[in-house]
This record gives C-alpha cells, structure tokens and sequence, in this order.
C-alpha cells in the first residue's frame, strides 16, 4: 500500500481547464529549440514509478509541457498512472505544475502534484461525470536533460507535501516532443 487517499471529491472542472493550460502554453512542435532554451515544448512522456519503501513499481505516462519564462522553465505536468489503494489499483490521474532552472547542460527544479483516483476500477478518472477523490499533494525535486537522440529524459524524488501520507517514490520518464494536445481530447 503506497497512500491513502483524502476524501474530498473533485468536479470535473479542473481537468478540462489543465487541458486547456496545456494546449497554450507549449511552443508548437515545429519551432526549432535554440541554444538558449532547448527545452521549450510539449512531451509525451513514459516511465515507471517505484515506490522506495516496499520497490512495487507502477507505470506512468502522459504530457509534460516545459515553457521558458525569463531565467527559469515553467513546467505542467498531465500524466495518469494506476495508483495502489485498499481496493487495489485505480486509474489515477496526476496533475501539477513546477518550476526550475539551468543546470549544467539541464534543468533542475520542485514541483507540485495532485493525485486524482477515479472511483470506478478500470474507467479513466478524467471522464466526464465519473467519481474521484482527490488524493495525496506530492512535492518533488526534478531534473531534465537532453539525450543524444532529441528524446527527454527526467528523474524525480517524490514526497508527501506537509500533512499528507504518501510513501516517498522515485519516478523517471523519457519522452519525444510533440503537437500540443487539444482540449477537445480531454474530459
């Protein structure tokens, strides 16, 4: 068992309007990254998430938007997984934003996340008029560097933000550049 979960329930509301935060922030994909900012853009992301106490290991996937704001990256995140509870396994959504800064030939930086578990096993959490919980805040310290191949590749150590109950998890993801997704895709 990784959490248990808040009880607070969710409207649909925040997802669609993450979706629209995420299809115009993001540079297109076609804008070329220049050597100041080869980072800019939206990603799709897979990777695995291990929980350090116990070692189980879930997958995680979805969009991570990176945006350049003056000496610092904005960065959103988008992503589900399928989170352990009681009940077992439940799609989850994982939503959040972060910020970071040059380091080295990457970024390091802290980001915030919110864990929304869907109420019915096997249906995707961010479907319109489906029950969710909101779960566990997570705070993280992130970094990203650029592979040889274009692709992305980011690590992070998770924790529960003060007063929440999350046992502590190492997430890593690799990920390609891009079109932004349409809100119109998203619930």
């Amino acid at each position: 068992m990784t959490s248990r979960c808040s009880l607070s329930t969710l409207l649909p509301g925040p997802q669609f309007v993450l979706a629209v935060v995420l299809s115009t922030v993001a540079p297109a994909v076609g804008e070329a990254a220049d050597a100041d900012d080869p980072f800019s853009g939206t990603y799709e992301v897979k990777g695995m998430t291990t929980d350090l106490k116990s070692g189980d290991t879930r997958r995680i996937e979805g969009y991570v938007v990176l945006t350049k704001q003056a000496d610092h990256w904005n960065a959103k995140a988008d992503l589900s997984t399928d989170f352990p509870t009681q009940a077992g396994a439940v799609h989850t959504d994982v939503i959040g934003n972060g910020e970071g800064t040059r380091a080295g030939d990457g970024l390091d930086g802290t980001a915030h996340t919110q864990l929304i578990i869907g109420l019915v096993p096997g249906v995707d959490a961010g479907f319109g008029m489906v029950p969710r919980q909101v779960g566990p805040r997570i705070v993280s310290k992130w970094n990203a560097r650029r592979e040889k191949d274009g692709s992305l590749a980011i690590e992070l150590a998770n924790s529960p933000e003060k007063g929440e109950r999350y046992s502590p998890t190492k997430t890593t993801l690799r990920g390609t550049r891009v079109e932004r997704p349409a809100a119109a895709n998203r619930n």
